[in-house]
């Protein structure tokens, strides 16, 4: 005979989440015990490719990096396991690439932290994930530079949670100088939080996250981007085809999302920006919550739709200017929700340094369904063809949002 359930609504942590959702490794990990005491880089060694490990929980205090080169091995941390770098000038586990059609190394649950130092190279940190690799119900906290990195393709980072991190809490970038950067690899259900805590400059290196190198078709999916110092989701030179939906970016002290001298096939949709950006200095480039800066999508185009974004600081701008070698070309903007809390709030096209071909028909940048929620109806929010006061009216004369709508915010 069932019975009623008393459901009680408590705060819960991400990771503490994590934990109650996922089995422990002592109830469900098969495999090889690993213990504080044991030394992993001996049972790698001795053991066969893709051999599990299971963790019992503790804290592992590393003094070098752990080498499973071909072993590919499926690390269970779920128990309660804690890595610990130990501030050392070494980083935690290296591995190598996959072939294709086969998983690479595996990391699940558990903690990574204390990894690098001032004196260290940047590269330096507690991951590195290589081709096929899965990463997955992980936290990655205080460590000097970045939480983890990226450098495989098809790669898969589920459900972790990157914060607290000296530089960054997450990255992609290519393997080597001059090597393609990755393709297909996937982010999602994950939390990217409270990084930059040495608070490094914002629009060089550092922030939430990074995607530099040539990614292509990266998939960015239902992740809590938020309170990081600096860009939220910031993705930097010749990136093409990222598919980026159904996040949550809210609190980072610039861009919300910052899609930088790249190409097209980008496609941003169903995301809820909020707030970011009030750091930011500049209005029209790190005062923006959503920039596509100087990028040419003649290609594929770049299709930003059905995003909600409100706050006080530029909400959405595309930009030209002389730092870069594109153009930005041929991005479609339609069916956004744009809430402009402020007067002084503009957001539209902005080219610096005379890069007006931001506005030819050539171009094909445009506008069109949008709906703005504004202070006041017949204020001037608007921003095109060097103007940076458009009321509603002069907008629409250039063509832009013959469909769309002003409303005033409540």
């Amino acid at each position: 005979m069932s019975r009623p359930i008393a459901l009680l609504c408590v705060a819960v942590t991400f990771a503490s989440f994590l934990a109650a959702t996922r089995p422990a490794a002592s109830a469900s990990c098969v495999g090889v015990n690993v213990t504080p005491s044991s030394n992993i880089q001996r049972l790698v060694d001795a053991k066969a490719a893709q051999t599990t490990f299971c963790f019992a929980p503790g804290i592992y205090r590393l003094t070098s990096t752990i080498r499973t080169a071909y072993k590919w091995p499926v690390f269970d941390l779920r128990a309660g396991a804690i890595i610990d770098g130990q501030n050392g000038s070494f980083s935690g586990i290296s591995a190598a690439n996959a072939p294709a059609g086969q998983v690479g190394m595996e990391v699940l649950g558990g903690i990574f932290q204390h990894f690098g130092n001032a004196g260290a190279p940047s590269s330096v940190g507690p991951l590195v994930v290589r081709d096929n690799s899965v990463v997955e119900g992980t936290e990655f906290r205080e460590n000097f530079n970045t939480g983890i990195t990226i450098q495989g393709s098809n790669a898969r980072v589920s459900s972790v949670y990157t914060h607290h991190n000296g530089r960054y809490g997450l990255r992609v970038t290519e393997p080597c100088t001059g090597c393609p950067g990755p393709k297909g690899a996937i982010i999602e259900d994950s939390e990217i939080a409270f990084n930059n805590t040495r608070k490094l400059a914002t629009n060089g290196d550092a922030g939430g996250t990074k995607f530099s190198g040539g990614t292509k078709g990266l998939i960015v999916r239902r992740n809590k981007v938020h309170d990081n110092y600096g860009a939220g989701l910031w993705w930097d030179s010749f990136n093409r085809d990222a598919q980026v939906y159904d996040n949550v970016i809210y609190n980072n002290s610039n861009w919300g999302i910052l899609w930088e001298n790249s190409y097209g096939g980008a496609k941003f949709h169903g995301n809820t920006l909020t707030n970011n950006a009030l750091g930011g200095t500049n209005k029209f480039f790190n005062n923006v919550q959503l920039l596509i800066s100087c990028s040419d999508a003649s290609t594929g185009g770049i299709e930003i739709y059905q995003n909600t974004i409100d706050g006080t600081a530029y909400p959405l701008v595309l930009l030209n200017h002389s730092g870069h070698p594109l153009r930005t070309r041929n991005v479609y903007v339609h069916d956004n929700v744009i809430t402009l809390r402020a007067t002084t709030t503009r957001m539209g096209g902005r080219a610096v340094n005379d890069l007006v071909e931001l506005f030819s028909a050539g171009a094909n940048n445009r506008f069109v369904h949008n709906t703005y929620r504004v202070p006041d109806t017949s204020g001037p929010y608007w921003a095109w063809k060097g103007s940076v006061s458009l009321t509603w009216a002069q907008w629409r004369n250039y063509g832009l949002d013959q469909t769309g709508l002003v409303q005033k915010i409540a």
